[in-house]
């Protein structure tokens, strides 16, 4: 289905393989990438919005502007700078902003494309549960993610002016996601001068806005009494404005009555919460640096062992600048016989994928250190890659065909073509295993549909033959790099900075950074979002041909034809290690999920793994 956005439109439902409009003549492939599939919501006043798809294939969040005043198109402006410029988990980013003009229309529609939150709001998720309370704790864990989300925002002298359970979402892993930034503000000279003439232009939500915010006059602590207020309706399920000690009184100056409706919350909680709802803003919390020292006070005192049991609980920091154990994987009968090519681990670090020259896949179980399966894919072996949940593998060959191989039903393989040339890196999204990315010596890189065993979107942006891919842990960020020297996010960022060719590239687990290595012999890191180089890593004497970044994003593993593995230390940007015993050049290196062991594919075809002792 493909919608069409121009509001007089009769009949707005589309095939979607058209261009335009079978109704109105619009064009339905919006700035000649994205396809309006569904609408979302309709019932804000401000703007509707809809769920669209680009050639990236993963759904992201549209917003058409409903209003065509000056004000409503200032405030959608405001949004779409203020996401673009803010970076941070808690944050829905902005892609795009753009005008749209329908057909036969000189009306023009104000659009911005931004990243799709998925899971509930907490009005939703509250509803869902029956308006049940939430825990204590939970108050405690929700309230110390919003203080670090609105540090981001008030460090960037912003204030977002509309917090309540409505506009934060709950995503599937728990992080709490602060939305809906149409009027958000910031903090300048103008600003005050208008604020002291009472000149601001009034927003509001009943029961969660503060008087000076009802009167023109918000501040930064006015997030924090919205804040307050949003936690009073999680800790009981009633709307504060039901909750009023006068239920006569102004519902948006009385006090609230609200501890009664939770006998089980704490003093503390309760009274830090009527601090962030202070009638005057000078009596609530000065900034959030504040918030969150009073949190982590209040965190001590009912939870004192928390702390320590965390300590205990997480992982030792692993020092790869120590002395490491290595050996050889694997018996004399079952290693490859020519180059390994590429390895694969998967998710849970129990099964290791090595793809060989020899045109073979093998499949290890890393526990006890067997081959489970061994594929024959009729060619020379480049590229191999494992589905989050350790069922598929694919590989991919010089002949040009995807081979992908099921392990439960260990069945004929499925054989993806469309490839014009040898397929040289491969990927699984990170959360849906029947999506596939690849990346070809024709230049091109597809992303493949398995279960319909076809692809879905062509990538042409290289002007050489793409010798690797990467995929970020969120699927959001496909990276790139290619014989033409260069390194591309698509759909069309282009990092440009190696003198030749580019034969690995991967992405930092935070998805905020991008690192290459190349035929030049060095290893470059670029910022994602800006596309900017920030340093380069310089010490190999060949070809860095593999690369690989601990979990933890601290530590960098570079292979080359020099026939060694670096080990960098990327927070101080200085090499800490040089593992050099039995290699030949290492054409493929991946790090387990716990960050201990590193394992490297060489051109002698050994595979060694290497641990911290």
């Amino acid at each position: 289905m493909s919608l069409c956005i121009n509001p007089k439109c009769q009949n707005p439902d589309n095939p979607d393989n058209l261009l335009y409009c079978q109704s109105c003549q619009s064009n339905l492939l919006l700035e000649g990438r994205y396809r309006v599939t569904r609408l979302l919501s309709d019932e804000g006043g401000f703007a509707d919005t809809y769920e669209v798809k680009d050639l990236s294939t993963i759904p992201k969040v549209f917003k058409v502007l409903k209003k065509d005043t000056s004000k409503a198109i200032e405030l959608f402006q405001r949004e779409a700078k203020v996401l673009q410029e803010l970076n941070h988990p808690g944050i829905p980013k902005a892609e795009e902003y753009f005008v749209f003009s329908p057909n036969n229309s000189q009306k023009t529609i104000h659009c911005l494309v931004m990243e799709k939150i998925e899971g509930d709001n907490l009005d939703k998720w509250l509803e869902k549960r029956g308006n049940k309370p939430i825990s204590e704790k939970r108050v405690i864990e929700w309230l110390t993610q919003l203080a670090n989300i609105l540090h981001e925002v008030h460090q960037r002298q912003l204030f977002h002016r509309d917090i309540k359970p409505s506009n934060i979402m709950l995503k599937p892993d728990g992080q709490l996601v602060l939305i809906d930034f149409g009027i958000v503000r910031q903090i300048t000279e103008t600003y005050e001068q208008k604020k002291n003439n009472w000149k601001i232009t009034n927003f509001i939500t009943s029961g969660y806005s503060p008087y000076e915010q009802i009167e023109g006059c918000a501040v930064p602590q006015s997030d924090f009494f919205a804040l307050g207020r949003t936690f009073v309706h999680l800790l009981t399920g009633k709307h504060p404005s039901d909750m009023r000690d006068d239920p006569h009184g102004d519902p948006d100056t009385v006090k609230l009555n609200w501890r009664t409706e939770n006998s089980e919350i704490s003093p503390v909680v309760a009274d830090f919460i009527d601090q962030l709802m202070a009638f005057s803003y000078k009596d609530r919390p000065a900034n959030t640096q504040v918030i969150l020292e009073q949190l982590a006070e209040i965190e001590q005192t009912l939870y004192p062992n928390t702390q320590q049991l965390q300590q205990l609980q997480s992982p030792t920091a692993t020092n790869w600048s120590n002395d490491i154990a290595d050996y050889v994987f694997g018996d004399l009968s079952s290693c490859h016989s020519a180059s390994v090519n590429s390895l694969a681990i998967s998710a849970d670090g129990q099964t290791l994928v090595s793809g060989g020259a020899d045109q073979m896949i093998k499949v290890w179980n890393l526990a006890n250190e067997e081959e489970t399966h061994s594929f024959n894919h009729a060619d020379g072996v480049l590229s191999v890659a494992i589905s989050s949940d350790g069922q598929l593998i694919a590989s991919g060959s010089v002949n040009k065909t995807i081979k992908v191989w099921n392990l439960e039903t260990q069945k004929a393989p499925q054989v993806l073509t469309g490839h014009s040339g040898q397929v040289m890196s491969l990927a699984f999204h990170p959360n849906k295993n029947n999506i596939l990315f690849s990346g070809s010596g024709d230049k091109t890189i597809k992303i493949w549909d398995i279960k319909k065993q076809t692809f879905t979107h062509n990538h042409t942006k290289h002007s050489s033959g793409v010798t690797s891919i990467a995929v970020s842990p969120d699927g959001k960020t496909i990276v790139s790099g290619s014989y033409d020297k260069t390194i591309i996010i698509l759909p069309d960022q282009i990092l440009e900075g190696h003198s030749d060719i580019v034969f690995s590239a991967a992405i930092s687990p935070d998805g905020q950074t991008v690192i290459s290595g190349s035929r030049d012999k060095e290893i470059k890191v670029w910022n994602v979002k800006t596309g900017k180089l920030l340093y380069s890593l310089t010490g190999h004497e060949g070809s860095v041909l593999s690369i690989a970044i601990s979990p933890d994003g601290k530590t960098l593993f570079s292979g080359s034809e020099d026939k060694t593995v670096k080990v960098w230390d990327l927070t101080t940007q200085q090499e800490v290690n040089t593992l050099t015993k039995y290699l030949d050049a290492v054409k493929s290196l991946v790090i387990s999920p716990d960050g201990k062991t590193l394992i490297s594919g060489s051109h002698d075809g050994i595979i060694k793994i290497w641990s911290v002792q």
